[in-house]
C-alpha cells in the first residue's frame, strides 16, 4: 500500500501532512504532494515605506527551504514520486541583519527569498492565471479527467519542457510537466489544485469542513497520483487507469482477491493499533532517561514522575501572584518544595537556592501551612557526560549553603537508578519506603538511596 503525505497543503482523504516548518523526513513516505508557497512571517515596516520579513522570520524560512531541498533531493535519490504544486511564484526581501545609524533610525540588510528555491531541479516560470488547459500527453488523460474541473494554472514554462503533461488551451505555454532521474525518482509539476480551498462553515460545530465535492475531487485525484506513481516508477509504457474503469464488468475472481486484500489490510491495521500501543508503552518508560541528560521543563517533568513513582503526591500550587511549581508530600504527611537544576558542563552551583527560599518562605506565608517545608534541590550536573565518568555534582558552595539551610541535594542520575527498580519491581514497597526515608530524614547533605534487596532463591538437591 502506497503511503501518501501532503506538505504545506491539505487533502480531505490524505491523513498524513506537515507543515512548511516542522523540519519532518520524507522519506516515510512513497508519494509527495507539495506545495511551495511560503508560510506568512512577521514583517518590519519601512519608514519610507515597504516593508521585509524580520531577521527571525528570514532565516526560520531559509532554514525551511534549505531543509525541503536537501528533503526533496533525498526522496528523489530513492526513487520517490514528488507531485509538485505550481502555486504563484514569490520572490520577497528577508532582513539579514541591521544597523543602527542613530538613536531613532536601524537600518537593514537584507536578500532575497523565493519559494521555488525549495526544488533540487531548477526550472523557470513567470506567474499568469487560466482555467482552461489541455492535455499534451495521452498518458495523463486520466488526471486531467479528475482535476479539470478543480486546478487553474497561476504559473507557465519559460524554460525548456522536456515533457509536458498539459498546456495552455492555445498550446503556446506549458502549465504542467514531469522531470524523471536517473535514480529512479521523479517530479510532477502540476497546476494549482482548488480542493485545498474547498471547505465550508458549520454554525451548529463552529468549525470549518470539507465539502462533498472536495472529498469526491480529492478520492479521485489520490487514486491518480497512485497510478502515475505506479507508472513512473516501472518506466511502463501503459497509461494510468482513468477513473471510470472500476464502474465497469471485471473478472468475478477480482472481487474475491479484494475482500481477501481488505482483510489482510484490517489485520495490518489491527497490528499496527497494538504496536502504537506497545510503542506508546515504551516512550513513557524511556521518558525517565531525561533525568540523566536533561534541563527544565523535561527534566521537572521525570522528577516529577519520579517522585510519584516512590509514592509522593506533587503538585503545581497557584494562588493570585504565589507560583510553586513542586510541592512534594508524602505518604507520612513531610511536606517539601523542591527546584531543579541542569548544567550542561559543570557542577551545579548555588543560584538555585534564591528561588527554592523564596518558595519556602512565601508558602509559609500560607495561613494553612504552619511548618516550613523541607527544600530538595535536585540536580543534574555535566548532562552531557556519562553518569558514571561526573565529576562531583555540586560546587563546594552549594554544599556548604545545602548544609546552612537544611536543604537536601538530589543528584538525578541517583535518581534514575532508584526509577529502575521500582519500575522492574513495582510492588517493592519497602524499597520505596526507605528511599522516602532517605530524602526525608536527610539534612542539608546529598542523599544516599539504599540499594534494592536482592532476593536470593536457594535451589533444593
Amino acid at each position: 500500500m502506497k503511503t501518501i503525505v501532503t506538505v504545506n497543503t491539505e487533502l480531505p482523504t490524505v491523513n498524513d501532512e506537515i507543515t512548511y516548518i516542522s523540519g519532518k523526513s520524507l522519506l516515510d513516505y512513497d508519494i509527495v504532494l507539495f506545495d511551495p508557497k511560503l508560510p506568512y512571517q512577521n514583517r518590519v515596516e519601512f519608514t519610507a515605506g515597504g516593508s521585509c520579513i524580520t531577521i527571525e522570520g528570514t532565516q526560520t524560512l531559509k532554514n525551511a527551504i534549505s531543509h525541503w531541498r536537501g528533503e526533496l533531493n533525498e526522496a528523489i535519490k530513492a526513487g520517490k514520486t514528488i507531485f509538485f504544486i505550481l502555486n504563484e511564484y514569490e520572490i520577497d526581501q528577508g532582513a539579514t541583519s541591521s544597523t543602527m545609524s542613530n538613536k531613532s533610525s536601524r537600518t537593514y540588510n537584507t536578500s532575497q527569498i523565493n519559494n521555488y528555491e525549495v526544488l533540487p531541479s531548477t526550472i523557470s516560470v513567470r506567474n499568469t492565471k487560466g482555467q482552461n488547459f489541455k492535455v499534451a500527453d495521452n498518458k495523463f488523460k486520466g488526471l486531467y479527467d479528475v482535476i479539470k474541473d478543480v486546478a487553474e494554472y497561476r504559473v507557465v514554462f519559460i524554460s525548456d519542457v522536456k515533457r509536458k503533461i498539459f498546456t495552455t488551451k492555445d498550446g503556446t505555454n506549458v502549465v504542467s510537466s514531469v522531470i524523471n532521474f536517473q535514480s529512479g525518482g521523479s517530479i510532477v509539476f502540476l497546476p494549482f489544485l482548488k480542493i485545498s480551498e474547498m471547505t465550508k462553515y458549520d454554525k451548529q460545530t463552529n468549525k470549518v469542513l470539507w465539502t462533498d465535492d472536495a472529498v469526491i475531487a480529492s478520492k479521485k485525484l489520490v487514486g491518480q497520483l497512485v497510478e502515475i506513481d505506479k507508472m513512473l516508477n516501472s518506466q511502463s509504457e501503459e497509461t494510468p487507469k482513468p477513473d471510470w474503469l472500476e464502474s465497469l464488468d471485471q473478472p468475478k475472481r477480482i472481487s474475491v482477491i479484494d475482500e481477501t486484500i481488505k482483510r489482510y489490510e484490517r489485520e495490518i491495521i489491527s497490528l499496527q493499533e497494538k504496536n502504537n500501543i506497545e510503542l506508546e508503552s515504551k516512550k513513557l518508560l524511556t521518558a525517565y532517561s531525561a533525568l540523566l541528560y536533561e534541563t527544565g521543563k523535561p527534566l521537572e517533568q521525570a522528577i516529577e514522575k519520579s517522585l510519584e513513582l516512590l509514592g509522593y503526591k506533587v503538585e503545581n500550587f497557584r494562588d493570585g501572584d504565589l507560583e510553586i511549581d513542586h510541592v512534594i508530600t508524602g505518604p507520612e504527611g513531610v511536606r517539601m518544595i523542591g527546584e531543579s537544576e541542569g548544567k550542561d558542563n559543570s557542577a551545579i552551583d548555588i543560584s538555585k537556592f534564591r528561588q527554592l527560599e523564596s518558595n519556602i518562605n512565601e508558602d509559609l506565608e500560607r495561613e494553612s501551612v504552619t511548618e516550613a517545608a523541607k527544600g530538595l534541590l535536585f540536580g543534574n550536573g555535566y548532562r552531557f557526560v556519562e553518569p558514571s565518568k561526573r565529576p562531583d555534582q555540586f560546587t563546594e558552595k552549594c554544599l556548604k549553603n545545602a548544609q546552612r539551610l537544611g536543604t537536601n541535594l538530589i543528584k538525578t542520575a541517583d535518581l534514575y537508578d532508584v526509577v529502575l527498580h521500582i519500575l522492574d519491581n513495582p510492588k517493592d514497597e519497602l524499597f520505596k519506603k526507605s528511599c522516602r526515608v532517605a530524602i526525608e530524614s536527610n539534612s542539608g547533605n546529598i542523599v544516599i538511596f539504599p540499594k534494592p534487596i536482592k532476593k536470593v532463591i536457594k535451589k533444593i538437591k
